[in-house]
């Protein structure tokens, strides 16, 4: 794919754009900048729900559309409003609830009225293991009696495991549930959302209301939650640091997000 048949770039955030820190360096703000200059569309295609982006790449460039919650939603970045939704079904987030009790993880949720996250995260140690996780959420006693009280909408599912046997048991044994799909998307850390939601599938979506072909699409990622949207973009690539599966699905391996690998790549693929 040549690159002025480029018309959209699909960016995950976390080990991709921001380095470890969270932070995004001055050298990727300048090629967001650059590339939302010469009319490329800048997606950010993240786990994060719209307001973690809002202190980090919402500020850096032009951005019209944001693909948040591992696909779960597409939604305009100015004004929030959700434009494609695929939420994980109440009773099926109740049940994996309820599944992993006895596992130790500690969930949180994304909903459509912001993110919660049961008391006690610094009293598990992961805040330590953790430093740099913005954890701003809202705070309730007991997860599943909250979600069970309210009408909020589950966009997505997180847990983060205590220790590697229990991150790797619970990715051998793979969702819960045929509805629902389990990924790894960090250190110890995974998802759950929709089996129809996805950031290939959202990508796909968000094409077709622009008019644009997939093919003119490139995406860049680190993880599992990224594959399927590397497989479909017309130019793929993987981080550096991503998973070797990961590496292996993309077209293209730069550097490490901490290198400013995704930059340097869109540097001298359009020519910056």
């Amino acid at each position: 794919m040549k690159r002025n048949e480029i018309r959209l770039v699909a960016l995950d955030m976390d080990g991709t754009l921001l380095h470890d820190d969270k932070t995004l360096s001055p050298r990727t703000v300048g090629v967001l900048q650059r590339l939302a200059g010469m009319g490329v569309r800048v997606v950010p295609a993240t786990g994060r729900g719209l307001d973690g982006l809002r202190d980090t790449v919402l500020k850096a460039a032009s951005i019209r559309h944001a693909i948040c919650s591992n696909g779960a939603t597409i939604q305009d970045a100015a004004t929030g409003k959700v434009l494609y939704s695929q939420p994980v079904p109440r009773e099926e987030a109740l049940r994996t609830l309820a599944h992993y009790r006895e596992h130790r993880l500690f969930f949180y949720l994304h909903t459509d009225r912001g993110s919660v996250r049961p008391e006690g995260w610094r009293e598990t140690g992961l805040a330590e293991r953790y430093p740099h996780l913005r954890f701003e959420t809202c705070t309730v006693p007991d997860l599943a009696a909250w979600l069970r009280g309210s009408d909020a909408t589950v966009l997505k599912m997180g847990a983060f495991a205590y220790d590697g046997d229990t991150f790797r048991t619970v990715l051998r044994e793979g969702s819960p549930s045929p509805a629902l799909r389990l990924m790894r998307t960090g250190d110890r850390n995974i998802e759950i959302n929709s089996a129809l939601a996805s950031k290939g599938n959202a990508l796909k979506t968000l094409c077709a209301m622009l008019g644009l072909p997939v093919s003119s699409a490139l995406a860049v990622g680190d993880n599992q939650n990224d594959l399927e949207m590397l497989s479909i973009a017309g130019v793929s690539v993987a981080m550096g640091n991503a998973e070797d599966d990961v590496k292996a699905a993309a077209d293209f391996v730069t550097g490490t997000n901490n290198e400013d690998g995704a930059a340097a790549f869109l540097e001298e693929y359009f020519g910056l």
